[in-house]
């Protein structure tokens, strides 16, 4: 029996379909579940209660909506010339009363450029360079360090931050035996994951990203990166509370993957970025749990929220 071949690509957090048919949101992997829904999973917490302050700043996206003339101006800097086709959509496409957003969108041949009105997010591509073999790709510290020549040379400045970098490959599967065959190179991915005193923002948002092609050319850019400003301090909630609330699935973003129990091994609290799709008024203190599941063969983060909230932040969350 022939075996039979397939071509897939392992590809991390490149959301370019957004950029080329801008009006069709894809499905989101994940979903926020309410508490509602009464869903439980065992949870083993095998670490000590981490020492956490009292109290932890508290940020709110700064109110700066880009306007048209402005993005214009951003396009220039990626040697845009042309006017934008501006879009608008529902933040909530179920709910046609929800607030409109406004994205730029910009084309030079091949080059597309969106810029999102009110999160300020850019994504930039060259869609004919993307998701192709490479035949000379750069190490993943040279691909640091274009990278971040490209963001200078184009406006980003990016104030504490961690860095991540992935080659990604083109793999060449059997499907019968699930057996990689082959696996071409196709992209440097580097990651600029955002801090805020150190501490760290996760979700999806927070990140830049920079795909370095073929001979060390950027051929992708992707930037959610929200204005803040000081909004205060404000209690959180204890580990305890915070272990409590993840047994019963209360948690940011749940995973496609079904889950029945989990293992605790590392536990901190960050900050929680939204997609570049959503109103965000503040950015929420969150407990971020590093647990394994059941089989111990996959271990993942899943983010609790971790605020006490006092009037001023209630009536500022109801916002979001």
């Amino acid at each position: 029996m022939r075996n039979k071949i397939l071509l897939t690509a392992l590809v991390v957090g490149i959301a370019l379909m957004g950029l080329v048919s801008a009006n069709i949101q894809l499905d989101r992997i994940s979903k926020v579940v309410p508490a509602s829904q009464n869903i439980n999973i065992d949870v083993k917490v095998n670490i000590d209660s981490p020492v956490v302050p009292d109290k932890v700043p508290v940020y709110r996206v700064a109110e700066a909506i880009v306007s048209q003339n402005e993005a214009i101006s951003i396009a220039k800097d990626f040697s845009f010339t042309s006017n934008p086709v501006v879009i608008t959509y529902p933040t909530q496409p179920e709910n046609k009363s929800s607030p409109m957003k406004t994205k730029y969108l910009f084309k030079n041949g091949n080059e597309q450029l969106g810029i999102d009105a009110s999160s300020n997010a850019i994504t930039y591509a060259k869609n004919d360079k993307l998701m192709k073999p490479s035949a000379s790709l750069p190490s993943e510290s040279e691909a640091i360090k274009i990278a971040q020549e490209f963001l200078k040379s184009h406006g980003v400045t990016i104030n504490d931050a961690s860095v991540e970098t992935e080659t990604i490959y083109l793999n060449k599967l059997n499907v019968e035996t699930n057996q990689i065959l082959d696996k071409i190179p196709m992209m440097v991915q580097v990651k600029f994951k955002r801090n805020i005193n150190g501490v760290p923002v996760v979700g999806p948002g927070g990140k830049i990203i920079v795909d370095i092609g073929n001979n060390g050319e950027p051929i992708y850019f992707f930037k959610n990166w929200r204005l803040l400003e000081p909004a205060g301090t404000s209690g959180i909630i204890p580990f305890s509370r915070a272990v409590e609330k993840l047994s019963r699935l209360e948690v940011k973003d749940v995973p496609v993957t079904p889950l029945k129990s989990v293992e605790i091994v590392g536990a901190k609290l960050g900050y929680y970025e939204a997609e570049s799709t959503e109103e965000q008024k503040i950015y929420t203190p969150v407990w971020i749990f590093d647990v394994k599941n059941s089989m111990g063969t996959e271990r993942i983060s899943l983010y609790v929220d971790a605020l006490n909230w006092h009037p001023y932040f209630y009536s500022l969350r109801k916002l979001k």
